[in-house]
């Protein structure tokens, strides 16, 4: 389906606003406000505000070495060449990259007058501030993306839910099939949430990290952990009793996520029933409770993970 972004409108309704901003005040080389407009529209606030500077400092030093080569030297293509020797350079060391593109727009208006005048170049200065601060004042509406970030946490909850569930069962040795289906669920909606709240993060001025960056950056450091206990469980040697038991816990454990300290007092308690138990008899049972074991300590680390604000 056919959609329209928020930020493809900013950038249309923008250029048209710079445009003709730039037209009623009867600048010459009006269009290259909406151009300027166009490529400083971006997705977050923080990165408009520092891409508007780049660009200003690039054409302002972009000017500066126009006059320099074009009025010490001559209005001719080896002029040109001479000047972008200098200046992509200068741009790439300066880190300011993003304005070569608004900036040689500049300097090759100011080669075409084939003569450089105060007049021309405050035209061309006002041209480039109409082009970033209209691009800045439609980057202040920025779509809230709080309904989104929430929808993906619970989400994951969910996935969580479903995965230690097929844990249970296969603990159980019930199921010998793995399905990924969760497990790839997951890794996408970490990277979806991650991206986003990075975003709203950049869209504000004061908060230093959001929530859900925090959220989603723990969230992620626990499916690591389910990604490490993935072969364990399939990989299971052989069903005993100690399978049936934390396979029980486990289940509880899927239904009360947000239950953690009570969660990790019972998995605490499992381990010493295990600790207490007499020694296995056969090889067997040796290699599947010392499987339980690291899987018992995996299960407790992501419920501490969980306790980490």
């Amino acid at each position: 389906m056919f959609t329209i972004g928020s930020r493809t409108v900013k950038t249309a309704i923008g250029a048209m606003i710079a445009l003709s901003i730039a037209q009623l005040i009867g600048f010459q080389n009006a269009s290259t406000a909406a151009v300027i407009t166009l490529l400083s529209v971006q997705s977050t606030q923080r990165k408009s505000i520092l891409i508007a500077w780049r660009r200003l400092l690039a054409c302002l030093i972009g000017m500066g070495l126009a006059i320099l080569i074009f009025e010490g030297c001559a209005y001719t293509p080896v002029a040109v060449g001479l000047l972008l020797f200098i200046y992509v350079p200068l741009m790439a060391k300066f880190g300011l990259q993003d304005g070569i593109v608004p900036g040689f727009v500049i300097v090759m208006q100011l080669y075409m007058s084939y003569s450089i005048t105060q007049e021309l170049l405050i035209n061309q200065l006002c041209i480039v501030l109409i082009g970033i601060l209209v691009a800045l004042l439609f980057n202040l509406y920025m779509p809230s993306v709080e309904g989104e970030l929430q929808k993906i946490s619970q989400e994951l909850n969910h996935n969580f839910e479903m995965i230690f569930l097929q844990f249970s069962r296969f603990i159980r040795k019930r199921e010998r099939v793995w399905n990924d289906e969760y497990i790839i669920r997951t890794k996408k909606l970490l990277e979806t949430g991650i991206d986003l709240a990075r975003r709203s993060e950049e869209n504000s001025f004061f908060k230093r990290e959001s929530f859900y960056l925090t959220h989603f950056t723990k969230r992620q450091q626990q499916f690591q952990l389910v990604e490490r206990m993935v072969p364990l469980i399939i990989n299971l040697p052989t069903a005993f009793e100690q399978n049936d038991m934390i396979a029980d816990l486990v289940e509880e454990f899927a239904a009360n996520l947000k239950e953690s300290n009570q969660m990790l007092e019972k998995f605490h308690a499992l381990r010493h029933k295990f600790e207490s138990m007499d020694l296995p008899k056969t090889r067997e049972e040796f290699e599947t409770r010392a499987a339980l074991l690291i899987l018992l300590n995996k299960i407790e680390q992501f419920i501490e993970q969980e306790q980490v604000h």
